[in-house]
């Protein structure tokens, strides 16, 4: 379980935080060192990139405003009018709230960013509380994770987002069968509009 805890937050801290950034140079060094190949591919495109690029494809992907191809929050995928903190934001609320757990990013933003979302199952995995981290996965990530990192991969301007966004995807995939989780069947009102 040490090894789940860990992927999901390393994965969930490069889909939050800048690759430029303290926290996502930290994320990037442990990719270098370990024995995956994945993880070390990964480090060296971020490396093998200009960063401006970088930086842009982050804001534009994970982090931007207005038009996004593909936003990182699940309220604009799972709320009927795309809204930011609307009734699947503040579902996801009540559900940490429930956990005895808050969010507090120091900024005005919706929780559920799949990246604080990703970084969350890892606390509860390391809390022991397995069953609150696939409650987690099933009832509020997994609804829109899916079509939020295929619309990543596909409108990312750099390898480094695409196979970042690929192996998210693969590694949510792959957990939730080993663990026989039920994902709950939610309307995708992103992709009526999209």
């Amino acid at each position: 379980m040490q090894n789940e805890s860990t992927f999901f937050r390393l994965l969930g801290g490069l889909c939050y935080y800048s690759p430029h950034s303290e926290n996502g140079q930290n994320i990037l060094s442990a990719f270098a060192t370990q024995d995956d190949e994945l993880l070390q591919n990964l480090a060296k495109l971020a490396q093998s990139i200009d960063s401006d690029q970088l930086e842009a494809d982050y804001f534009n992907l994970l982090q931007g405003s207005g038009d996004m191809p593909a936003p990182p929050w699940g309220s604009a995928y799972l709320d009927k009018e795309n809204a930011l903190f609307g009734a699947s934001t503040m579902e996801y609320r009540e559900f940490t709230r429930q956990q005895g757990l808050a969010c507090d990013t120091g900024m005005r933003e919706p929780d559920d960013h799949i990246g604080l979302m990703l970084m969350l199952v890892s606390l509860l995995l390391e809390q022991n509380k397995v069953e609150a981290a696939n409650q987690l996965l099933s009832q509020h990530l997994m609804p829109f994770a899916p079509a939020m990192l295929k619309g990543m991969a596909k409108h990312a301007d750099s390898e480094f987002y695409r196979q970042l966004a690929q192996i998210t995807l693969t590694w949510l995939t792959l957990y939730c069968e080993e663990h026989q989780l039920q994902i709950l069947e939610r309307r995708n009102y992103w992709q009526e509009i999209a």
